[in-house]
């Protein structure tokens, strides 16, 4: 298939960062070996064709992070394509491993080998989970302090938070030291936490960059339910309550001639409060049915409309303050 896109991925300006970046930024968890097998891309040659699908249809940021155990390759198979001018690179360090100033500048060190660059656009702190993980992150020898001393050397230029969970979220807002917040699971077509919490507000308010991964919610968003034997919300197996919600925002997307990826995709993407959707792929044809998805003709009124139809109580999909295991401990059954 031709690389070139049908439609290009408009930019967005990054809050107070002043990056400019795609409305579509391309999530690289599995393209190591720590994530799910659905989710993994498989051999170089495809890996590469991503790549380039993602570049030539305007994508200009990817999202990394130590514990995808990915870069190495990554810096690898970056030299075989033509990369835009204004790439813009994120990549994240913390998961369960620490939040200390020593421990992220040895993670950006190691980045910036693997990845063969001389600065990383965007770090953000990985995972805290708790009020007790940012007391760390904000207080000496620190994480911030780590990051306020890489900044001053130019290996670093901007900083933020990325994790599931309100709290660790509202905190970095709060402080005021952070430019950008990341999350999946917390602002998709099935789950508004991030808006009802009034994450977004108290970001927004601050002009920092807000990034929301994983628009298709681990799954089931991408797929629908119609004819799908085993729908998978987060990777595991969906709850009944979940697949007919998302049963009843299908059969609404039927009624706008939308398929339920389009919808959950736009969703995120036309959120005026979201600057990027960070989004993983498996091949480039999977790549280029989500850039396409941009162009498909629905207004904000209709999509709100299939959120709407879709409104679960929030225990079914982990509710704002769900905390999911670290990899080396047991994964939760329900949720």
């Amino acid at each position: 298939m031709s690389n070139q896109a049908k439609t290009t991925v408009p930019r967005n300006t990054l809050g107070r960062t002043g990056l400019e970046i795609s409305k579509i930024s391309l999530g690289t968890w599995g393209f190591g070996n720590t994530s799910p097998q659905e989710a993994q891309i498989g051999e170089d040659d495809n890996l590469v064709a991503v790549l380039q699908t993602a570049f030539g249809a305007g994508i200009n940021c990817f999202d990394s992070a130590e514990v995808y155990e990915n870069e190495e390759r990554l810096g690898r198979l970056l030299k075989q394509v033509d990369l835009p001018d204004d790439l813009v690179i994120v990549t994240k360090f913390g998961h369960g491993k620490g939040f200390s100033a020593d421990q992220f500048r040895a993670s950006v060190e190691q980045s910036l080998k693997d990845l063969d660059v001389e600065k990383i656009d965007l770090m953000m702190v990985h995972d805290p989970r708790t009020a007790a993980d940012m007391d760390i992150v904000l207080g000496p020898n620190g994480a911030l302090e780590g990051l306020r001393q890489l900044q001053d050397e130019g290996l670093v230029g901007y900083t933020g938070v990325a994790t599931g969970t309100v709290t660790p979220l509202k905190l970095a807002v709060e402080s005021g030291e952070f430019d950008v917040i990341q999350f999946p699971r917390l602002l998709t077509v099935i789950n508004r936490a991030a808006e009802t919490s009034g994450l977004l507000d108290a970001a927004q308010e601050k002009q920092m960059g807000i990034l929301a991964a994983a628009p298709f919610a681990g799954n089931i968003l991408a797929t629908g339910v119609r004819g799908v034997e085993k729908p998978l919300y987060g990777y595991r197996p969906a709850v009944p309550e979940i697949v007919e919600a998302v049963r009843k925002m299908q059969a609404r997307a039927d009624e706008l001639n939308l398929t339920m990826a389009q919808a959950s995709l736009q969703y995120v993407v036309t959120h005026p409060q979201i600057h990027a959707a960070v989004l993983g792929v498996t091949k480039p044809e999977e790549l280029q049915r989500n850039v396409d998805a941009l162009s498909a003709p629905v207004s904000r009124e209709d999509l709100e409309s299939i959120a709407d139809v879709g409104t679960i109580d929030s225990y079914y999909i982990g509710g704002p303050e769900f905390v999911a295991s670290y990899p080396t401990e047991p994964r939760p059954e329900s949720v």
